[in-house]
């Protein structure tokens, strides 16, 4: 009995983790950030675009340090930041502040085709679509060119 409880207990964690990745879009909303590119290549993981967000920026936050914030859309359709604070909250992304600019660890890379980095760098301007769970889960949909 003993031999198959170890492979059932394993087989449920993975599960569970896959179902806690995609519950953030079943259950999460969905949001639009402007997206800038930079360096599309690593040797070892394969083609990805690193991302700035333009418009994630905060002045109530001044030193370079961990934060939580929720998003909310902007009047033009984009997300921006509805609130931001150094203490958790309940559904707050975890992120942190360099220079002003706001990040958290899923919205920095996305990875892409083979091929497709160096058209979406030289496009300059990118639109990233994200789902949000209640909880602060981000998973990374869609990485486009913007029309403006």
């Amino acid at each position: 009995m003993k031999s198959w409880l170890f492979p059932i207990i394993q087989t449920a964690v993975v599960v569970i983790l896959l179902v806690s990745y995609y519950a953030a879009s079943w259950f999460g909303e969905q949001y639009v950030l402007r997206a800038e590119p930079f360096d599309p290549f690593d040797p070892f993981y394969g083609e990805y675009v690193m991302l700035q967000y333009p418009d994630l920026q905060t002045s109530s936050v001044t030193d370079d340090s961990s934060v939580y914030f929720t998003l909310k859309n902007g009047d033009d359709g984009y997300a921006v930041i509805d609130r931001i604070d150094n203490e958790s909250f309940f559904g707050a992304i975890e992120g942190s502040v360099y220079g002003g600019s706001v990040t958290a660890p899923q919205l920095e890379q996305f990875y892409v085709e083979q091929g497709l980095g160096p058209q979406l760098e030289s496009a300059q301007n990118l639109q990233v679509t994200i789902d949000v769970s209640s909880w602060g889960t981000i998973r990374p949909i869609n990485l486009q060119e913007r029309s403006e």
